[in-house]
């Protein structure tokens, strides 16, 4: 229900909701977004503590991810490349 409240107030301030931010979330951790939308998913996680939460898993498993390909761990590397997968459509989501 919070989150439905803060949807709709963002959607009445003219922000990203959570869906829009958290749909948009890889491809701004990975610096594929316009600069524009850049600033709208940085002005939701800066005001949006579940989303916030959720980027910071995200770049936990992208800076794991990067420390698994450095040791060439494959095992490791396939195992969490899943779990991102898993996160990414929303599997593990509450």
């Amino acid at each position: 229900m919070k989150m439905l409240i803060a949807d709709l107030m963002n959607r009445l301030r003219g922000r990203m909701t959570c869906a829009e931010t958290l749909e948009l979330l890889q491809q701004y951790l990975d610096g594929e977004l316009t600069a524009e939308d850049a600033r709208s998913v940085a002005q939701h996680l800066d005001s949006c503590t579940r989303c916030d939460e959720e980027s910071d898993i995200y770049r936990q498993i992208k800076a794991s991810i990067g420390a698994a390909s450095e040791t060439h761990d494959s095992d490791v590397l396939d195992r969490l490349q899943r779990f991102g997968e898993r996160v990414g459509n929303g599997e593990l989501a509450e």
